[in-house]
């Protein structure tokens, strides 16, 4: 089975107010100013808006660095990608909801950490995020970086006879494996308050084979965070297929990684794409601010 892409898939196109440069074959691409320069996200004018919003389209996700955020600001850049998302099981910051300060600290005993599993933000509501916006307020020298998957290479790895026979098919998402009552979220994440318990035992089925609203291409829409089966099918065929699928979604060629220092910011398409946090900084602190952008009910790809 080969696995490849190449660079032609994440080339940059030309802009006039922002400057783009990708950041592997797969996806991802680091967002400046013109010539290279700084680039203010809390500045931005409409036209420099606009070619951000069709570069988060081309590449998945866009990286910007050395910001200065506070809450505030952090807060209004994220609403000119959508209004706010529902983020269960997680409490936003009591000055502002919307946000949620993922943090470990240093003296934390075990090294797992928040979300440390290739998935979709919150595939198993009806309307999961459009986007997931990260901001790096305190990172570790080094350690802690994230991984991102293209979700449309994954669709295009797969034989014609086996997007044929996913056309129309669904997957059960579930919150049960991360948030249910055997889940130990609060013994593992020591310094976040995790609901775990509550409403986990919600599933919902959503088209395997999706189509993004922007760019109109097809994207696998499978993540092994919340999928847990196919509707319809017995447990062991299901089981075999969907092991086959997040093989794929997340082999290596398929993915970026990205480093993160003090200021910067990722934005990436949660129709689209798979992300992880690796847990490789026990020891050092880092913190984290997210806030989840709504969605739309999953479209069910039609063309092959």
């Amino acid at each position: 089975m080969i696995f490849a892409t190449d660079a032609a898939n994440n080339a940059a196109r030309a802009y006039e107010h922002i400057e783009v440069r990708p950041l592997a074959g797969a996806l991802g691409a680091e967002v400046s100013g013109t010539g290279g320069g700084a680039l203010d996200v809390t500045a931005l004018s409409d036209a420099a808006m606009d070619e951000v919003r069709q570069a988060s389209v081309d590449h998945l996700v866009v990286f910007f660095r050395d910001q200065a955020l506070d809450l505030d600001s952090f807060s209004a850049f994220a609403d000119r990608w959508g209004p706010y998302g529902d983020d269960p099981f997680v409490d936003g910051l009591d000055s502002h909801p919307q946000v949620v300060k993922v943090v470990k600290e240093a003296d934390e005993k075990v090294p797992l950490v928040f979300g440390g599993a290739w998935h979709s933000d919150w595939s198993f509501q009806e309307a999961p995020p459009a986007f997931t916006i990260l901001y790096g307020h305190d990172v570790p020298d080094h350690g802690g970086d994230t991984l991102w998957a293209n979700l449309y290479l994954a669709a295009q790895h797969l034989s014609p006879g086996l997007r044929a026979t996913l056309a129309g098919l669904r997957a059960v998402h579930s919150p049960q494996k991360a948030y249910g009552a055997q889940a130990t979220h609060n013994e593992l994440v020591e310094n976040m308050s995790i609901r775990y318990g509550e409403d986990a035992h919600l599933r919902r089925a959503q088209p395997i084979l999706r189509q993004h609203p922007d760019s109109g291409r097809t994207a696998l829409f499978v993540n092994w965070g919340y999928t847990e089966s196919i509707e319809g099918w017995w447990p062991d065929e299901s089981s075999a297929l969907l092991d086959h699928l997040f093989e794929v979604s997340q082999h290596p060629a398929y993915t970026c990684r990205f480093r993160w220092q003090p200021g910067s910011i990722a934005v990436w398409d949660n129709r689209c794409t798979l992300h992880n946090p690796i847990a490789d900084y026990a020891g050092q602190r880092r913190e984290m601010w997210r806030i989840t952008i709504q969605g739309e009910e999953p479209i069910p790809a039609t063309g092959s």
